[in-house]
């Protein structure tokens, strides 16, 4: 057997130099990696929305093996734009691995997988290896932004039609945002019970399932697309068979076993419903057919080709060449730890009269210091009498990172009941040094009460109003800074007798005399 190499590429025709190139940039890809993926089985070990991630590995495993024959047949070859995506998830790795977020990292690891099917085969190969890739990128733990307007939305849609089902039964209830009010008891939706943990493992089951399945394109995305209403739908039912429970034998059905049992009863009636649509389907177009024939679980026959590629050589080395830098890097900051949170004082120092407005001091309920988990915060309201009034709360990070992060007010706000009728961007000057704050103002609403809420984040001196923006800004920072500091700020006003100037100009003088004290609280 003969080998022939040259400087661009080294073809062979059996699977051996294929299968050396493939094992060495998989290691080296394991290796630099290792650590978001030892935190990645963590999370699955511990979460119950994440618990199925587990399992994922082999499933994706045995797509790959099962189409092993298939992927032998193709003549593979090397595709340039391997590199630059595999520099780009490098890129994401060392800039997650400074400011500490988590589900970046796995991402950049499910990105690094496509740089390399790329590396090895091209298109040809990425074709049987996406799916998998798909598959771990869904049990990877969405990034805390997201997962807060993803379930904060879930929260209110189960509230409501959870509410419209126990009202059906004629049980008197009253919904004020997540909170289901009974009368002697009062649901409260809480994040746990957004439906979450029934969307993430029911759409990796969809997708699987859809994968397998002999039929067309149509019927397998009208099943992916019907986990979404599904989850909510049995979330919601979930929601109002417990307050049926708490209206016929009492409070203690809402909590303990008997409220995680019913949990599992509402996800497997779930996934019932997932399958018995897939029956339908066999009812209607596939009547013939035994349900296990809908279905292509086994091997491919084995096949009497052997694999033959073209890889380039040069762009082996060059991705191992990159994986080696990163890896260095990476040492280099675990090493180095270069996050120092800066000095700042506390925010117990902060004025207690502002304007001539006394401030009366609020704390915030221990499950909400569990879910903001902030090394810092302040919460008040300021006035002179009930017609002056002016709340304000900031809270602050020394170190930003997946669970421990600033969010935006947008996210709470309809929890607590309040509609937001208005949002939009406004600046006004401020004084001193300030030349203007540029804010987000909403106008929100519940019952006969307004509120007009200014709100905006400050990072190292710097202001946004978009919380992504803000997000993204903390790469560059823990790079060229080492840090990842940041606070929100939220000033907030009753609206009287629909005086909406009155209102902006109570709210821009307090912030204009409250900004001074800033720097002194949030490092520049």
């Amino acid at each position: 057997m003969q080998i022939n190499y040259s400087y661009k590429s080294a073809r062979l025709d059996d699977e051996s130099y294929f299968i050396k190139c493939a094992s060495l940039l998989l290691l080296s890809v394991l290796l630099v990696y290792s650590e978001a993926i030892y935190g990645l089985i963590i999370q699955w070990w511990t979460s119950e929305e994440y618990g199925h991630g587990l399992f994922m590995p082999f499933v994706a495993a045995y797509i790959v093996w099962q189409k092993r024959d298939q992927i032998s047949e193709q003549p593979l070859s090397s595709n340039l734009t391997g590199i630059p995506i595999l520099a780009f998830s490098l890129f994401l790795l060392v800039g997650s691995t400074l400011a500490d977020i988590a589900s970046v990292k796995s991402y950049a690891f499910c990105i690094a997988l496509i740089g390399v099917s790329l590396l090895l085969g091209g298109l040809r190969l990425l074709r049987f290896t996406i799916l998998p890739i798909i598959l771990l990128g869904l049990v990877v733990p969405l990034p805390y932004l997201l997962i807060s307007s993803l379930t904060s939305g879930l929260q209110l849609i189960s509230s409501e039609l959870g509410t419209w089902f126990i009202r059906s039964f004629g049980i008197p209830v009253f919904l004020e945002g997540n909170i289901i009010d009974m009368g002697t008891y009062k649901l409260q939706v809480v994040e746990a019970c957004s439906g979450l943990r029934y969307l993430y493992p029911l759409l990796s089951i969809a997708l699987i399932v859809s994968y397998f399945m002999r039929t067309g394109l149509i019927f397998k995305v009208l099943l992916i697309a019907s986990v979404v209403p599904v989850t909510i739908f049995m979330n919601s039912l979930r929601i109002a068979v417990t307050g049926v429970l708490v209206n016929a034998y009492g409070n203690e059905v809402a909590d303990g076993f008997l409220h995680d049992f019913e949990g599992w009863v509402v996800f497997m009636a779930a996934l019932a419903l997932l399958l018995f649509e897939v029956y339908i389907y066999k009812v209607f177009f596939r009547r013939k057919e035994r349900f296990a024939e809908l279905f292509d679980l086994l091997s491919t026959s084995a096949s009497t080709n052997k694999l033959t590629s073209n890889i380039s050589s040069y762009r082996i080395l060059v991705s191992e060449s990159l994986i080696l830098l990163t890896a260095v890097l990476l040492v280099y900051i675990y090493m180095a730890d270069s996050q120092i949170p800066p000095e700042r004082e506390l925010f117990n120092q902060f004025p207690m009269r502002i304007d001539g407005k006394n401030v009366e001091l609020t704390l915030l309920e221990p499950d909400v210091l569990d879910i903001l988990r902030p090394d810092d915060y302040f919460l008040g309201t300021y006035g002179r009498s009930r017609a002056d009034q002016v709340s304000l709360y900031m809270v602050y990070y020394s170190q930003q990172h997946d669970g421990s992060a600033l969010h935006s007010p947008r996210v709470c706000i309809p929890g607590g009941g309040w509609i937001i009728e208005d949002e939009q961007i406004i600046s006004f000057n401020l004084q001193k040094k300030f030349d203007y704050l540029e804010v987000n103002r909403a106008v929100i609403r519940r019952g006969e009460l307004t509120q007009i809420v200014y709100y905006w984040i400050d990072q190292r001196g710097v202001q946004f109003t978009n919380e992504y923006l803000a997000r993204a800004s903390l790469l560059k920072s823990s790079v060229m800074e080492g840090r990842t500091d940041g606070a929100l700020i939220r000033v907030n006003v009753l609206v009287e007798n629909d005086d909406f100037n009155r209102a902006d100009k109570e709210l821009q003088d307090f912030v204009r005399d409250m900004s001074v004290f800033l720097p002194d609280y949030i490092p520049s």
